[in-house]
């Protein structure tokens, strides 16, 4: 996007929400919302290793095109990055770096910015079992642009236990020829609502001599409930077993969910009962709306902050939800501060502060709904604060300032409980929600 259109997409921020600030303000102790957003995606799942003592670690990672700089050579088009991926303990002790190079050409320019085209990579580590931040760090050789996504993983002890079961990889394609199966691996964790359905693969280990095991697949959304349940009897290959089941998600919504499998196995010449689990989290989104939004309806109720009431009861009213989500897409379309690309930088903008203000102005409510939550949704992020938490004769309060827009705010923790409620000033409060 270039400077015209990025002044664009601010102006367009302001006129909508009463002021709201560009993008690019001072850090003031506070991320900038779209640093909560990344910009590639990392996928890792551990598996049993070759290596006495050690597990495998897959390490995957996606980069969509867009986000690599495409130098014409000769008649190709040609992105070059660096991925620099490092594990390291609690104590914060790098116990592993490497980093690799990757050219990716293309032969139409049209492939250089499409939103469904992407370069994958991967590499495999043999590590000690434990827990570790792995952090990847992508950089475009071209632009020298920097993104890094951090990530907590715990490597599982595959060898101390009679049976055990792998991490689990979504798959993103499955193809069998003969006896051989190719797999590409889903690693954004995301599945189209509606789609046919997806693969789960993961690994059996085992060290008794089994001939089969039962395998329960359960999958909860965000309330526990259940809406995936399978139970399946799988052959033993030996000591290591491939399993790949199928998942129906044509009836799942749009949500978060968690899956588990759980296998159990009897040695059938002691009688000793085996039993291992395994569980990850996937969500089920519309690959056109920014990664936040996995709920239509929460998304129609946040847009208090830019939205009319006579606008959000209009998207309310669609008499189905295919209408609804149509009818919430024609509002974002209006304010997309850039129609010729594919992506809508104000909805990005809009629902990455909002998922910054989940995760840092929640108390008693969710943190959009938030006085400071409102605040920074509507104005971004402050170019100064003031922090008094201990001020002897007066509650904690904080100030932020905008200083390009005239702007200044008060919150006072009337509680003592880090519930900060806006004093100041004490109108001008549209969007105002509590």
């Amino acid at each position: 996007m270039n400077m015209l259109n990025a002044r664009r997409v601010a102006f367009c921020i302001v006129g909508s929400l009463a002021l709201l600030a560009a993008f690019a303000r001072g850090q003031t102790e506070m991320r900038r919302p779209g640093d909560l957003v990344p910009t590639f995606y990392v996928d890792a799942m551990a598996y049993a290793s070759a290596q006495p003592q050690k597990s495998r670690i897959d390490v995957y990672v996606q980069v969509p095109h867009e986000e690599i700089r495409f130098m014409k050579e000769g008649d190709a088009y040609i992105g070059r990055y660096e991925v620099t991926l490092s594990f390291m303990t609690g104590a914060k002790q790098l116990v592993h770096e490497q980093t690799w190079s990757v050219d990716v050409p293309v032969s139409d320019f049209a492939q250089t910015t499409g939103n469904r085209m992407f370069s994958l990579t991967h590499r495999t580590v043999d590590i000690d079992p434990g827990t570790y931040q792995l952090n990847v760090v992508f950089r475009d050789q071209e632009s020298r642009k920097t993104s890094q996504v951090r990530k907590s993983l715990v490597v599982t002890d595959f060898s101390k236990d009679s049976l055990s079961l792998s991490d689990i990889m979504l798959v993103s394609r499955l193809s069998v020829s003969g006896e051989r199966k190719t797999v590409v691996p889903n690693i954004t964790g995301s599945i189209n609502p509606g789609s046919e359905g997806f693969f789960l693969f993961f690994e059996l280990y085992c060290t008794p001599q089994l001939d089969s095991v039962d395998l329960l697949y359960k999958i909860y959304d965000s309330k526990k409930n259940e809406v995936f349940r399978r139970v399946q009897r799988e052959a033993v290959a030996g000591s290591k077993t491939l399993l790949f089941v199928k998942v129906d998600s044509t009836h799942i919504p749009m949500g978060s969910y968690f899956v588990s499998a759980e296998a159990v196995a009897q040695d059938g010449i002691s009688g000793k009962s085996f039993r291992a689990t395994t569980s990850r989290t996937l969500n089920v989104r519309s690959p056109d709306l920014p990664a936040e939004i996995l709920d239509i309806d929460k998304a129609i109720d946040q847009l208090i902050y830019i939205a009319k009431d006579t606008e959000t009861q209009y998207i309310r009213d669609g008499a189905t939800p295919e209408e609804k989500r149509k009818r919430f897409m024609e509002f974002w379309a209006k304010r997309d501060p850039d129609p010729i690309t594919q992506r809508n930088e104000l909805m990005e903008e809009y629902y990455g502060r909002i998922q910054y203000a989940n995760q840092n102005f929640g108390h008693r409510l969710d943190g959009w709904r938030t006085d400071m939550g409102m605040v920074f949704i509507r104005f971004g992020t402050p170019e100064n604060i003031e922090r008094h938490p201990l001020e002897i004769d007066s509650k904690p309060y904080e100030i932020w300032y905008y200083y390009q827009l005239s702007r200044q705010f008060i919150f006072v923790d009337e509680t003592g409980f880090g519930d900060y409620r806006l004093m100041y000033p004490t109108t001008d409060l549209w969007g105002r929600i509590r």
